[in-house]
């Protein structure tokens, strides 16, 4: 199908019934209880379903304004990074 331009291993190819399940997968993973995520805002509120109900995983807010159509800059990711850092909250993942 993608001309033999990409190879996939099959043993590490994992399914999800769903982006509900893949998201808590991918924080079970990646982080410990405590740990947290950036999170560019406005994020989808199910995020924090997703995200943290089981897994005690933070989300730290990156915060985006209206101003630039939400891009998230260097300044904006760098600010919310500090603050977590400040705040003795281990980033694991953006």
């Amino acid at each position: 199908v993608r001309g033999d331009r990409v190879i996939f291993d099959s043993d590490r190819i994992v399914m999800s019934g769903g982006a509900t399940g893949a998201h808590e997968t991918l924080a079970f993973c990646l982080a410990d209880p405590g740990d947290a995520f950036l999170v560019p805002t406005p994020y989808y509120p199910g995020f924090d379903r997703d995200l943290r109900w089981r897994t005690g995983v933070q989300l730290f807010p990156v915060v985006c304004e209206s101003s630039n159509n939400f891009k998230v800059t260097k300044e904006a990711l760098e600010s919310a990074y500090e603050k977590a850092q400040e705040s003795n909250i281990r980033v694991k993942g953006l």
